[in-house]
């Protein structure tokens, strides 16, 4: 759907005036697609509220009767029906008039994209795509899953609401959400200069010197390999993929913390931990069995200091397991990037902690480490 802002177009009986040559072809131009008029709404909500040094409190509420509602979609543990009722509120917002928002409109799954992906920028837990799981398959959204989304839809799509409700409701939903804002310290820009072999190990050493809970292990092992990958060129082809810090590997739904895919075929998986080895031994079997693997990863601590001893347990197993000390692990995948590729593992690695673990303290120690090894400038 597209609207036109403003037009030149001359009428058809009136004498062509040189000035305006190419007023229709100008006019064309200024045509903007309704979806990028959706954005801007939503930007400027959270701009506005996120620009606030105090915490964002809503200045009026939505009517009465669709309240509750509004509520209980905000506190479902699904964000999905969250961030979708975001897109269609600010959908009818920026067509300016009555719209049926109990069905996506056209543009409205880029959006929803683009919202997840905005969202985290900002760090605000949001999922990926909201249309992905709510109304997958048709524009139809209003389809019983969700009784309080529902109800919201259709009391957004009556003809009796004006402008003002709409804003009202959208308003209070965007202050919940950037009230649930991370009080992260962004990411200072990079000095690639500085991002020697030297460095970038020292600075490994002391963030798995301190305890995380595994974070810094997991996350640091995903970035390398993502920032080896798309250092060869090869992104196109594979893809890493790293799960939530402390989410069990059935619930994600993975073969492992890490892995890596071709399509949809997973053709490495990496268990990554602080701890010893050993701690990952009893489940390693039945990973490869499950996932039709033909080998699975270990990066651990304690591995050198296992001596022969190592191979013992290993040969125990009957299964292709490779263990590897985390340490010398993440050194050589440093000496294997350039320092381009060390500044994408850098960003990677603050994005994976921002997002896919819940202390904000890790987020900050990881910056500062980065400032206290003159990382950045």
């Amino acid at each position: 759907m597209q609207t036109i802002e403003s037009s030149n177009l001359t009428n058809k009986n009136a004498v062509p005036d040189p000035a305006s040559k190419s007023g229709a072809t100008n006019a064309l131009k200024r045509i903007v697609p309704l979806s990028n008029k959706v954005k801007n709404v939503i930007t400027e909500e959270f701009e506005l509220l996120l620009g606030n040094p105090t915490r964002p409190v809503a200045s009026v509420q939505p009517a009465p009767e669709v309240l509750p509602h509004i509520e209980a979609v905000l506190q479902s543990a699904s964000l999905s029906y969250r961030d979708a009722l975001v897109v269609q509120l600010a959908f009818w917002i920026a067509n300016g008039r009555h719209t049926d928002i109990t069905t996506r409109a056209e543009g409205g799954r880029g959006v929803s994209k683009w919202l997840g992906t905005y969202l985290a920028a900002m760090h605000i837990r949001a999922v990926q795509d909201a249309f992905q799981n709510v109304g997958k398959n048709t524009v139809r959204l209003d389809r019983g899953n969700a009784p309080s989304f529902d109800k919201v839809l259709h009391w957004g799509s009556s003809r009796e609401r004006s402008s003002t409700d709409i804003e009202q409701a959208f308003h209070f939903v965007c202050v919940h959400i950037a009230a649930n804002a991370r009080p992260v310290m962004p990411l200072p820009r990079l000095n690639r200069g500085n991002l020697t072999f030297s460095r970038m190990c020292q600075l490994f050493v002391s963030l798995f010197a301190s305890a995380s809970g595994g974070a810094f292990e997991q996350f640091s092992v995903a970035a390398l390999l993502h920032a080896l990958i798309e250092q060869q060129g090869e992104s196109n082809k594979y893809r890493v993929e790293t799960k939530n810090l402390n989410a069990s590997d059935k619930s994600s739904r993975s073969a492992g913390d890490i892995q890596i895919l071709v399509g949809n075929r997973v053709v490495e998986a990496l268990e990554v931990t602080a701890n010893d080895w050993r701690d990952k031994l009893s489940g390693a079997a039945r990973t490869i069995k499950d996932n039709d693997l033909s080998r699975l990863t270990i990066v651990a601590s304690g591995v050198e200091s296992a001596g022969d001893a190592l191979f013992g347990e290993l040969n125990k197993q009957g299964i292709d397991l490779s263990v590897l000390e985390i340490k010398s692990f993440v050194f050589s995948m440093v000496s294997a990037l350039t320092r381009p590729g060390r500044s994408f593992a850098l960003e990677r690695m603050y994005e994976l902690l921002d997002r896919h673990q819940p202390r904000v303290d890790v987020v900050n120690q990881f910056v500062e480490s980065l400032r206290d090894m003159q990382l950045c400038d």
